[in-house]
């Protein structure tokens, strides 16, 4: 059996509202710049950031559409930016940090997977680590 996590409906909306709307300021504020005499004074500044600003909203609407899947044999992460598996064997614990869920592998197992913890079935996904794999931040204190 295979269960599918992914980001609730409402923050995706959200997401693309936010992260859209970025991008339309972005652009404009970077067409603007070389129309607008008092703002091409700016254009080193404004150009760059302009870039960097567009690229990290592109990114972040590609993440979206992340989903966690869990299965009888590995645990994945499958986006168009960013694909992680690590095996059931292979999970030291888990923890929660800020609004992430982190799963942790063993050393030299793979790198950890964070999931949000707005994605829909995070009781379930929470319960399934509970019952099999230690709360690591509880084991540091």
């Amino acid at each position: 059996m295979e269960d599918v996590f992914y980001l609730t409906r409402g923050w995706r909306n959200a997401t693309y509202i936010l992260f859209g709307a970025l991008i339309c300021v972005f652009v404009s504020l970077l067409t603007y710049s070389f129309f607008n005499p008092f703002l091409r004074q700016g254009i080193l500044f404004i150009f760059p950031l302009s870039l960097i600003a567009i690229g990290l909203a592109v990114c972040a609407i590609l993440q979206v559409n992340e989903k966690i899947f869990w299965d009888n044999h590995s645990v994945r992460k499958v986006s168009r930016l960013v694909n992680r598996e690590i095996l059931l064997k292979d999970i030291k614990g888990y923890k929660f940090a800020w609004n992430y869920l982190h799963i942790i592998p063993h050393e030299g197992k793979g790198k950890r997977i964070l999931v949000s913890t707005y994605v829909n079935g995070m009781r379930l996904l929470h319960a399934e680590l509970v019952a099999r794999y230690p709360d690591l931040k509880q084991r540091q204190v």
